[in-house]
């Protein structure tokens, strides 16, 4: 038998991409941190771009990442720059490790080639993850995507302990609404509907107008329609993919936590057994919600909440994009800026809040409880002054959190897992990575209202009773225009993939 084959044309390629980035912005990044005081990640930024030693990448990312978790956060791009350029060199070292030790076992140093692929695997999904470009993340993915295909399909990367399957409709995602989750609206508080309207008429009525409506099942079409809704061909095929998470209820400042897991653990630990619950409950009978909200108090029960939010998915997995169009409706302003995934179970909430950007928000599969305001009501929301990161919790819980010593920076802290770790990311024998604080920015704009909107407390926010809400329930291909600055607030009836357009 002849020697091994040398490794694959695409180590060279992204060899050569690594350099380059580094002569366009890498090493200016490393001169940066370096006249900050930052020597070490400068000296290891810089030995990441050469690829020598062996670990620089490794070590650049988590140089980035301890100074994330210290509190001082990134305070200049260098560090975002020294955190992705890191994680690509890593993911490009050990999947190139992981190439060789295929064909060679005496190169293997210790380390099996499962493992070498989940890292490789996770270096690009956190390079992602924390805010790597795009068209530049998907080379290295596309890499190590390949070398998975050739080793033995998608479960070579696989961190699950259990080898069942779920199968039928067990895994299914359904089309109907249970009765035990519906919530009933007001007729006098329902959102306009204008199905079938043309962009022409949309852009007239309701775009420029900056009024929301509910445009119908515009999405009905879709491929990812059924396809999305089968968790178990989600798993089948991206589950070695890592994905950020929100884990625990939206306002339970002491078990809320961030963190990145395979998203076949996240099937198999939070969505697949919500489904479970959610058929159990409908067996078992039950009446509607109540007018205006109602439906479980926190779906699946708070402790099994989990949300990937505001997440640019497709661009992490481009090959979703084939399954879906940006409705026509999104060419009135341009076209469509970027487009978000959403899944999670039952019970997952944004809170009340408006965007700087006008908003088609729709159900791929499950449903949703949307209740909306006008910018004009902004009188009566009493918006937070400060981050929401920072007040996770509903008013009137503040002060027992404070005397508990979960105040502001308990909150801060509890924001993050701090098993701290290698590879610039935490990562524990399941594969999973803790987040860093401050991940997030969804709040940038003080733009989070401290109301309960489906339960206010009118003592403390009297001036709430002025506002007008409008209700919406969306399921399956369903969407509302949400115009810029218009309040919103979502809760899942059901375990949910939804996407919207920003234009």
């Amino acid at each position: 038998m002849g020697p091994p084959d040398p490794p694959s044309a695409p180590w060279n390629e992204l060899r050569a991409t690594l350099s380059s980035l580094g002569d366009a912005f890498g090493n200016d990044a490393a001169g940066e941190l370096e006249a900050a005081g930052d020597v070490r990640a400068a000296e290891f930024l810089r030995a990441a771009l050469r690829g020598d030693p062996p670990g620089s990448g490794a070590a650049a990312a988590k140089a980035a990442w301890d100074r994330l978790q210290t509190g001082v956060g990134w305070t200049t791009p260098a560090w975002r720059e020294c955190y992705v350029l890191g994680q690509l060199r890593e993911a490009a070292e050990a999947g190139e490790r992981a190439d060789v030790a295929a064909d060679d076992a005496n190169e293997r140093d210790d380390e099996s080639e499962t493992a070498l692929l989940r890292r490789a695997m996770l270096a690009v999904d956190m390079a992602h993850i924390m805010g790597g470009p795009g068209e530049i993340v998907q080379r290295f993915g596309a890499a190590i995507e390949a070398l998975i295909a050739r080793r033995g399909g998608k479960d070579a990367t696989s961190t699950t302990t259990t080898t069942t399957t779920t199968t039928g409709a067990a895994a299914l995602i359904p089309n109907a609404l249970p009765v035990r989750a519906a919530v009933k609206i007001d007729p006098a508080h329902a959102l306009e509907r204008a199905d079938g309207i043309t962009p022409k008429e949309f852009k007239r009525r309701f775009f420029n107008a900056d009024k929301p409506c509910a445009l119908g099942a515009i999405g009905a079409a879709w491929p990812a329609i059924e396809k999305w809704r089968n968790l178990e061909w989600f798993k089948a095929t991206h589950g070695h993919r890592n994905v950020p998470l929100e884990i625990g209820a939206y306002d339970d400042a002491k078990r809320w936590r961030e963190e990145t897991m395979p998203l076949s653990r996240f099937i198999d630990e939070y969505l697949l057994p919500g489904l479970e619950e959610e058929r159990a409950a409908a067996a078992a009978g039950g009446g509607g919600g109540e007018e205006g909200g109602g439906g479980d108090e926190e779906g699946g029960g708070a402790k099994n909440v989990a949300y990937l939010a505001q997440h640019q998915l497709f661009e992490q997995l481009p090959s979703l994009l084939r399954d879906f169009d940006a409705p026509d409706v999104c060419g009135v302003a341009g076209g469509v800026q970027r487009v978000n995934a959403w899944i999670g179970t039952a019970g997952t909430v944004t809170p009340c809040h408006f965007d700087s950007y006008d908003n088609l928000l729709g159900q791929v599969a499950g449903y949703k409880f949307v209740r909306l305001y006008a910018e004009s009501d902004g009188a009566f929301m009493y918006r937070h002054a400060g981050a929401w990161a920072e007040n996770r919790s509903w008013p009137g819980a503040e002060e027992e959190e404070e005397e508990e010593g979960e105040g502001e920076n308990g909150r801060k802290h509890a924001a993050a897992n701090e098993d701290g770790g290698g590879g610039g990311g935490g990562e524990d024998e399941d594969g999973a990575a803790a987040m860093p604080r401050g991940r997030r920015n969804r709040d940038a704009q003080g733009n989070i209202s401290r109301v309960d909107v489906e339960r206010p407390d009118l003592t403390k926010f009297p001036l709430f009773a002025n506002a007008t809400h409008m209700d919406v329930v969306i399921g399956p291909g369903e969407f509302i225009y949400i115009p810029a600055r218009c309040w919103h607030y979502v809760r899942a009836l059901t375990t949910s993939v939804s996407l919207n357009f920003l234009f």
